[in-house]
């Protein structure tokens, strides 16, 4: 009888070591992530990496998990929360002021009329190639057009000498091939 329990046993564990392997896919590393907004007629509010989200605030957040290596085919779905109005709403109304350090009734029904005015966008990338990766930085360029960066060398090729001031994001959309005007 015993030796019948232990057969079973062991068979019940093979069988699900073999299931496990059988699922067991890419070996996943996880990232931290950021958004980088070169239109400044707008706010990303949220960015997503096939689900995975980051709040539009800039500075690194944690963390998203890709694939621990890059194939050629690899796409990934991204998803943007996109503000099209900062701080207006429809009739170029600001937002009433706080009374006492607290939101009032009146800023309260700005802001649902605000948030109504959010547009939500989708894109499917093809994953650009990477190694060594620094993260998911998102770039945001004009004519909702939204572009991943995983590299590192490519983050640090694209990054690393653009300019201070006024001139620092005209000069990465033009790096990133990217329209200063849309039609």
């Amino acid at each position: 009888m015993q030796t019948r329990w232990l057969t079973a046993l062991v068979f019940s564990i093979l069988a699900l070591l073999a299931g496990c392997q059988s699922m067991a896919g890419e070996e996943m590393i996880g990232i931290p992530a950021r958004v980088v907004n070169a239109d400044k007629s707008i706010s990303i509010i949220r960015a997503t990496f096939n689900g995975q989200g980051v709040s539009g605030g800039g500075g690194d957040e944690c963390c998203m998990s890709i694939p621990e290596k890059w194939k050629p085919g690899m796409t990934a779905e991204i998803t943007w929360e996109k503000d099209p109005s900062p701080e207006l709403n429809p009739g170029n109304i600001p937002p009433p002021k706080w009374k006492n350090g607290s939101s009032t009734p009146e800023w309260r029904e700005w802001m649902r009329i605000h948030q109504s005015n959010y547009k939500k966008m989708s894109k499917t990338i093809n994953v650009p190639k990477y190694g060594d990766t620094c993260g998911v930085t998102f770039v945001f360029l004009p004519c909702d057009d939204a572009r991943v960066i995983i590299d590192c060398d490519q983050k640090s090729e694209l990054f690393r000498t653009l300019p201070g001031g006024p001139n620092r994001y005209p000069e990465l959309i033009r790096r990133m091939g990217g329209r200063m005007t849309c039609q």
